[in-house]
């Protein structure tokens, strides 16, 4: 078909529209053509319509209304000529139903009873209520085909001879605000039918139409493409003649949009094959479980600060792949690979942690009774300083001893002696302590110092020194 044929074009500047839009919005309801007309018995407009479209040679005509009501009950041969519109135009018009309810009998009567010619009007949203899928049909196919229900965008595509190639569900791409789609008011079209077929025939002649309504509080969702720019409203009023100038926002400063543009926009898209293509699960599994990866060595082997800003990068780099991979038609959920880098991360610094901790506490009991505090929290910085069977290197060893401690013992009293004893073990054990050395043993009054190990150090030498001159003074004073 003509549509087919363009399917390459991607809706936009410059390129033409394979849909429109014919909107009963509210200047249409306050026409004098419809404003005594109850919308229940717009039997007769929607005949003149789907006529007039007919005759225009449009592709196929959906409309985004459950017309579940017949007013021939009411009056007899009111809905006569949209019946006979509806026989004569039949292979080109889709009416829409929902899960649970069907057109009136007498408007499926004049379809033959065709399936082909119903099509859902659902909208399924995803879990944050946005609509960003459109399946294509509903239902089990094996079931058969009475089970398997077209959507209200791909019943209309199927009577447009598109189709055949499609994907079960389209996932667009948009590249405009759904309601920059062209729209065009039911009131204006209807006066151009009256007075000017030949403009009626060229703005809709090829295209696929989706009639719906496009008023402010009425079957409003949210689009995927709610933050792009709306078109700009054209002022109709100062246009004379047959003009049908295209509609603005339905809705000024809206993040909905009318149900009907989404039904088209599926369309469109399907139409120019501007739809996105998901990711094979078998490559978004791998992408995750790369990142885990890599999040787990980040917090494994990086401090924190460091590590955690290379997590925000990489994050930064798979969003951005994701949304340059929308450029390419091509889908890539960036959320669970984000998400796996920075749970293993964080998994990671845990596992370290409670490694380092219990290594910590460790050394802790095993040196807390024996060294220094300072050389216990060195020891547990540096637990690799630590070896079975020792290392060979340098160090300064103490010796010191009281002078006259034999002949002392012989002077005080027990009691006398074992207070000056500690007090002058403690004094060497302090200064000790305080320059980086430990005290290795105590012989009677005599003390083991050692300056450079475990913790190694270039001024080891000097360390014990300095701390033997200091006590020599405080033993003197």
């Amino acid at each position: 078909t003509a549509l087919w044929a363009r399917n390459s074009q991607v809706s936009g500047a410059g390129a033409r529209d394979d849909v429109v839009v014919l909107a009963l919005d509210q200047r249409s309801l306050d026409a004098p053509e419809l404003r005594n007309l109850p919308r229940a018995l717009f039997s007769p407009i929607w005949a003149e319509t789907l006529n007039g479209l007919g005759q225009a040679d449009a592709a196929a005509v959906a409309f985004d209304f459950l017309l579940s009501f017949s007013s021939g009950q009411f009056k007899a041969g009111h809905d006569r000529e949209f019946q006979k519109a509806l026989f004569r135009y039949g292979d080109r018009v889709v009416l829409g139903r929902s899960a649970g309810t069907l057109p009136a009998k007498s408007y499926l009567a004049a379809l033959r009873f065709d399936p082909t010619a119903l099509g859902l009007l659902e909208l399924l949203p995803d879990t944050d209520g946005v609509i960003r899928e459109f399946p294509l049909s509903h239902g089990d196919k094996n079931a058969g085909d009475d089970v398997a229900v077209r959507s209200l965008s791909a019943a209309a595509l199927a009577k447009a001879g598109i189709g055949q190639a499609l994907p079960p569900r389209i996932i667009p791409s948009p590249r405009q605000h759904p309601e920059a789609m062209p729209t065009y008011a039911l009131v204006d079209v209807l006066r151009c039918m009256r007075t000017a077929p030949d403009v009626v025939k060229k703005t809709f002649e090829g295209l696929l139409v989706f009639i719906g309504s496009v008023l402010p509080d009425e079957d409003r969702r949210i689009s995927a493409a709610r933050y792009l720019p709306p078109a700009n409203p054209i002022d109709s009023n100062s246009m004379k003649g047959c003009q049908l100038p295209r509609l603005g926002p339905s809705k000024a400063n809206s993040h909905t949009v009318p149900g009907v543009y989404l039904h088209a926009m599926a369309a469109q898209a399907a139409i120019s094959g501007n739809w996105v293509r998901p990711a094979a699960p078998l490559w978004r599994a791998v992408i995750a479980a790369a990142l885990g990866l890599a999040g787990a060595l980040l917090g494994l082997f990086l401090a924190p600060w460091g590590a955690f800003l290379c997590v925000f990068i990489l994050a930064g780099l798979v969003w951005s792949a994701e949304a340059g991979a929308l450029e390419f038609g091509l889908w890539l959920p960036a959320f669970a690979p984000i998400l796996a880098l920075f749970l293993t991360t964080v998994l990671a610094y845990l596992v370290r942690y409670l490694v380092s901790d219990r290594r910590r506490r460790m050394i802790q009991n095993a040196f807390g009774r024996y060294l220094a505090p300072s050389v216990v929290e060195a020891l547990s910085e540096s637990p690799d300083q630590l070896r079975l069977g020792g290392t060979l290197g340098d160090v300064t060893v103490m010796f010191a001893d009281l002078s006259g401690f034999t002949a002392l013992s012989t002077r005080t009293s027990p009691e006398e002696l074992v207070t000056l004893t500690n007090e002058y073990l403690a004094i060497i054990a302090d200064e000790v302590d305080a320059s980086n050395g430990y005290v290795d043993k105590f012989i009677g009054d005599a003390v083991m110092a050692i300056w450079g190990a475990p913790i190694k150090s270039d001024q080891h030498a000097m360390e014990a020194s300095r701390a033997a001159l200091r006590i020599v003074d405080e033993i003197a004073k």
